[in-house]
């Protein structure tokens, strides 16, 4: 039997164009391989996780639900010993611990479009993907128990431009009917973020006002909503 997804791993899975193979990266239980597999999303999927126990898992889901044929899985950390796909799906990690798998992968450039939905340090990652040229052709926000997920399909383009709002969210976020919800969160954390470090002294000017001015952008944007 096919598991259903939650609505976080569904939006990942939606976001994944009609392609010829696809990896998904830190697979887990393998439902969204499996998910992608089942709607012919891409003729070879390879499903990779860096432990050993969840790909088991994710191996014995993959027989019951009878996709061996079109889903192959590989112990492997990040994307190491994969070669090049047309679509990787890396879901549920911190954005740092993304940041480092697209970094080590030599074929990130190459044309193939990456489905991303960090647990944390989204900024962090927004701000390593513009730095090296990536766009966001395409961004969901969804909602489950109670938590809000942000998930960027993204391109290399070369462009390295962006406005201080797209940090947090990208133009293509600002079209899903959850964005004001999610802008008005970001806004909320960063003003108490910056409230404490300020109180507490440990905040540099230079912090200070860039803090100030992402913050400014965001309540600009979030009028026009």
């Amino acid at each position: 039997m096919i598991k259903e997804l939650g609505a976080r791993l569904m939006a990942v899975a939606m976001s994944v164009p009609v392609c010829e193979s696809l990896v998904d990266c830190g697979c887990d239980h393998g439902h969204v391989s499996i998910f992608a597999a089942k709607n012919g999303l891409a003729k070879k999927i390879t499903a990779s996780d860096i432990n050993r126990g969840p790909l088991d898992n994710a191996e014995r889901e993959i027989s019951a639900a009878g996709f061996s044929d079109v889903i192959t899985t590989k112990l492997t950390d990040g994307l190491c010993g994969i070669a090049r796909h047309d679509c990787v799906i890396i879901a549920g990690m911190g954005g740092e611990t993304i940041k480092g798998i697209m970094e080590a992968c030599p074929w990130t450039k190459d044309g193939c479009v990456f489905v991303l939905q960090p647990m944390t340090k989204t900024e962090l990652l927004r701000e390593y993907l513009f730095s090296e040229g990536f766009s966001v052709i395409n961004e969901k926000i969804t909602a489950e128990a109670g938590h809000m997920y942000c998930i960027m399909t993204v391109t290399y383009s070369g462009k390295t431009e962006y406005e201080p709002f797209e940090r947090y969210i990208s133009r293509k976020g600002l079209e899903n009917e959850l964005s004001g919800e999610y802008i008005d969160k970001i806004i909320k954390r960063l003003e108490y973020e910056t409230g404490s470090k300020k109180k507490a002294g440990v905040l540099p000017e230079k912090e200070l006002k860039k803090a100030e001015l992402d913050i400014k952008s965001l309540y600009e944007v979030r009028k026009t909503l």
